[in-house]
């Protein structure tokens, strides 16, 4: 055993998975300061896998920011969600560099997007460049950083991804110089009983602590299962030398006998994918209030390329009844890595399976339908197969009753149309003002289509659901002394806010009956005064519509 003990460091090192040949001091840091990270590649994020690297800016805004290689702006973006500002650079070694949250572009990218946008009558924009337009040498100036769309703090969202597929990968592979010499903190263990669904049991969680030597130990090295087939997970966290922040981890490995079985790699995940994140952890327990869980195993309905099958596919056959001595092994992407021992070993039979008068599997097309509702999941919604549960209850206040569609603690890859009928009557002049609305760990509104007495709209989380009119208008509130007539020539911006209960669809502005750009942050819509508003007398006229059409107007006539 002693001699095992030896040799295992090196069949762990003689069999890691697949290196990858990236190029390496090709790109530069994208700012001037050195590189300390919020986030990192393949962070877990709700619903999604982080896609880059989240630089720090000194908890300030506006610092340049510059290319990291030779190439041309390719695409900019703008929106109030997700990147913000972006800005994209093609390179010629099949690269592109993804820059976001951005405050400004470079003048000369600015001044052409602002063109396009009223070419377009729309603020949010995606705007394909051409290929000589703006080229750019390494280290050129071409933005400034910021605070916007999806962003918690100033900060930079820096990319790599492949031009031809689009995919990002893990920029840590790159060669940039992070200080890390700090391994990965493994915090949990977690056993599965793959005979049935991830979603219908109560894994066994094993804590994991420090030990005397610096090390991690699992609490319970020893575990006796009634199961003849398990699968593992484990919690995990990363931090590099010259930051706190808790990362994720690149690599993670079960290992028996000193080999590999099965492992993943974070790297090459791509935005039609990356909601897979959700059949990679696990969803129930983090839902319920738990940490995030890795799955050490591919689910059934899991299509991410990230697993590495080598001597196993990470279920562990127990049924031989003895005990097997199994290595939990994560990594960093600089190879600072953790192992955790555990031992498993079936002590009984198998459970008989609960009874299921409904179940859903993730290989087929799913349908549920009666006479008040009815959805289908197509092929692949699910990850695990679940036994489908469903309730109906009566609903006063709303016109049809409740339906129970399972739980919103199993996740849906794709979004899913339901039908409800209503079971009350609509009256004629509102029946173009139903909402379907969404109950489960938060609230949610779709808007629908009326076919045939029935009421569709569109969702991607199981829940509870029901019918309601929504017939009120979104409210505009301006924000500071905006009064009609007034003189803002000392003004260099005007804000509104907007708000409405279902959710706001859309909003135009005119200028004397010209469009006029108005940004947007979260639900405030903002003026600055430029070249569109010369001096005079002006009127405008913004309108804001919800996802039931229903639509308010506010009209301020003023002097500049």
């Amino acid at each position: 055993m002693l001699a095992l003990l030896l040799l295992l460091p090196q069949l762990t090192q003689a069999q890691q998975l697949p290196e990858k040949q990236y190029p390496k001091g090709y790109f530069r840091n994208p700012l001037n300061i050195p590189i300390v990270l919020a986030g990192n590649f393949g962070e877990l994020r709700p619903n999604h896998f982080h896609s880059g690297l989240d630089l720090k800016t000194e908890q300030r805004e506006n610092l340049p920011v510059h290319a990291a290689a030779e190439g041309y702006v390719s695409r900019v973006g703008i929106s109030h969600t997700g990147f913000g500002n972006v800005l994209y650079v093609t390179h010629p070694n099949g690269y592109t560099t993804v820059y976001a949250h951005l405050n400004r572009f470079y003048p000369l990218v600015e001044a052409y997007v602002k063109r396009k946008q009223y070419e377009q009558e729309s603020w949010a924009s995606d705007i394909v460049l051409p290929q000589g337009l703006f080229p750019v040498k390494k280290g050129e100036f071409i933005a400034w950083s910021g605070n916007t769309g999806g962003s918690a703090g100033p900060h930079l969202h820096f990319e790599i991804r492949d031009t031809r597929t689009e995919k990002p990968l893990n920029p840590m592979l790159f060669g940039f110089d992070i200080p890390d010499s700090r391994a990965p903190e493994i915090q949990r263990i977690v056993i599965y009983d793959r005979n049935r669904s991830l979603y219908e049991q109560s894994p066994i969680v094993v804590p994991v602590k420090r030990s005397k030597d610096g090390g991690f130990v699992a609490t319970r090295p020893v575990v006796k299962v009634t199961t003849d087939k398990v699968g593992l997970g484990v919690s995990a966290l990363d931090r590099q030398s010259n930051s706190m922040n808790p990362n994720g981890v690149y690599e993670g490995l079960v290992m028996e006998q000193g080999k590999i079985d099965c492992g993943f790699q974070l790297d090459n995940i791509g935005y039609d994918e990356t909601r897979y994140l959700n059949a990679h952890i696990d969803y129930k327990m983090k839902k319920s209030g738990g940490p995030y869980v890795q799955l050490l195993f591919a689910l059934p309905g899991n299509a991410l390329e990230i697993y590495h099958n080598v001597n196993g596919n990470g279920i562990i056959d127990l049924s031989d009844k003895q005990p097997h001595p199994l290595t939990i092994r994560v990594t960093d992407a600089y190879g600072n890595g953790t192992n955790v021992d555990i031992t498993l070993q079936q002590d009984g039979n198998n459970p008989a399976p609960p009874t299921c008068a409904n179940t859903m599997y993730a290989e087929s097309r799913n349908i549920f339908e009666n006479n008040q509702v009815e959805f289908f999941l197509e092929e692949g919604s699910l990850y695990d197969k679940i036994c489908f549960r469903y309730e109906e209850t009566p609903n006063p206040t709303a016109y049809s009753n409740t339906y129970r569609l399972h739980t919103p603690l199993v996740p849906v890859q794709f979004p899913f149309s339901l039908r409800i009928r209503p079971s009350r009557s609509i009256p004629e002049g509102l029946k173009d003002k139903v909402v379907m609305v969404r109950n489960g760990q938060g609230e949610s509104f779709s808007a629908t289509t009326l076919e045939d007495g029935w009421y569709k709209g569109t969702f991607r989380d199981f829940g509870d659901f029901h019918l309601i009119i929504d017939n009120v208008a979104p409210k505009i509130t301006p924000l500071g002394a905006l009064k009609p007539g007034a003189n803002l020539s000392r003004l260099g911006r005007i804000a509104f806010a907007m708000s409405d209960a279902s959710g706001i669809k859309s909003y135009r502005a005119e200028l004397d009956g010209k469009w006029l750009m108005f940004s947007r942050r979260s639900n405030v819509l903002t003026y600055t005064f430029d070249e569109h508003c010369p001096p005079g007398n002006h009127t405008l006229k913004l309108t804001v519509t919800d996802i039931a059409d229903n639509e308010s107007t506010y009209t301020l006539t003023f002097k500049r």
